[in-house]
């Protein structure tokens, strides 16, 4: 609710502002891969490779995870509202952005937002159990199909077990 009252009142006076979409704060992401939407106002995206004289009120993002200290070399350079970071490991992590000029410098004042959000790897459990079951189902198919021939009662009113093994007898004593 307050980032939403803060990008009103940035909208209102024109002041650059942004704010994480996603992923959302205490949010737990299943997986590697994070997908980062954020939602920018007063201010606009623009490659800095193909735009690089300072232009008031455009530039690009800078983007941190899990880096406590935060430079413009180590920052994560996007021109898109959107990102995705790949292979992150499963645990809490930070993540930064601020809204930077076409030459990489902050803005005044300065315009960043974080949030924390939780990794967490898919089950093991959950995963073999999803490959096994066509596997499980049928051997458990072929099991009772084997179980119940081999214990149906013909109509002597014996097991087929018993009279298999009396006719196995009596063919070895001819």
């Amino acid at each position: 609710m307050i980032p939403a009252l803060l990008i009103a009142a940035a909208l209102a006076l024109g002041i650059p502002s942004l704010s994480f979409v996603s992923p959302a704060p205490g949010q737990t992401i299943t997986g590697p891969k994070i997908a980062v939407k954020i939602a920018v106002a007063n201010f606009a995206l623009v490659d800095y490779k193909t735009h690089p004289k300072l232009v008031p009120g455009q530039g690009h993002l800078h983007l941190w995870l899990d880096q406590t200290k935060p430079t413009k070399t180590s920052a994560v350079k996007a021109v898109s509202p959107a990102y995705t970071f790949e292979n992150v490991k499963p645990g809490t992590h930070i993540l930064i952005a601020e809204l930077v000029a076409n030459d990489h410098s902050s803005l005044t004042p300065i315009t960043t937002t974080s949030v924390t959000f939780t990794t967490a790897s898919p089950s093991l459990l959950t995963t073999q159990l999803s490959l096994l079951t066509p596997i499980v189902i049928a051997f458990l198919s072929l099991a009772l199909t084997l179980y119940f021939v081999s214990t149906v009662k013909p109509k002597t009113g014996k097991s087929l077990r018993k009279s298999r093994s009396k006719l196995s007898k009596s063919h070895s004593r001819k």
